[in-house]
């Protein structure tokens, strides 16, 4: 009997061992889909059922994190707003006329001219300027109108709108002003003597003035 008995005991330590060990903690869900946790005492605790970690959304990488947003077709250069543009004023007969303040030199007053022989009629002469002789034109003989009054408030208007300075006699230099580009008119079709001297008519404030095209004035 104690034979028997002693390896029906070892039988069972043997059955143990081989019996897998319980978890000290063991976690179950319950129908509700909270979490059942069975401690070392067999108590059961309920709490929330955690949620599987989902992976993180992997935001998307930019190519160029340092560079700026590519600009869209069309955009690629801003138009610069328009600029002012500066005028010399004077008058020519009974009309006021204009050339651009870039185009001027300087302003003279009258001095004993030079007769070059054989010179058109709107050339008046010359006069020494720092050493350089300066052809005076007429404009108002250019033109084919009639000259003011000619006295000590008339002027000589010195310009170089193709690289060689010409001085233009007028009557009065009456001024300076300034306008956009958009201001600037064609000319009149009813204007027939010397249109094809004119770039077109400027209106400034109760004002009208024939803008000249001072290459074609001045040409030969």
């Amino acid at each position: 009997m104690d034979i028997l008995a002693a390896r029906k005991k070892a039988a069972e330590k043997a059955q143990s061992r081989d019996k897998p060990e319980k978890s000290p903690v063991e976690t179950q869900t319950g129908e509700t889909g909270e979490a059942l946790r069975t401690d070392e005492g067999g108590a059961v605790s309920a709490g929330p059922a955690q949620a599987p970690l989902a992976p993180e959304a992997a935001a998307p990488a930019a190519d160029h994190p340092l560079e700026s947003p590519e600009t869209p077709p069309g955009d690629e250069s801003v138009a610069a707003p328009a600029q002012e543009m500066e005028m010399l004023s004077f008058r020519l007969g009974g009309e006021e006329y204009a050339v651009m303040v870039d185009d001027v030199r300087e302003v003279l007053k009258l001095r004993d001219l030079t007769v070059v022989p054989n010179a058109p009629d709107y050339i008046l002469g010359v006069i020494s300027l720092r050493g350089t002789m300066l052809p005076i034109m007429d404009l108002c003989k250019r033109f084919g109108i009639e000259s003011g009054a000619r006295d000590e408030k008339s002027r000589i208007v010195v310009v170089n709108p193709d690289e060689e300075e010409v001085g233009l006699m007028v009557d009065r230099v009456t001024g300076v002003f300034k306008i956009m580009p958009d201001a600037i008119k064609p000319t009149p079709e009813n204007i027939e003597r010397g249109a094809e001297f004119l770039r077109g008519i400027v209106r400034k404030e109760d004002k009208l003035y024939i803008l000249l095209d001072l290459v074609k004035a001045v040409g030969v």
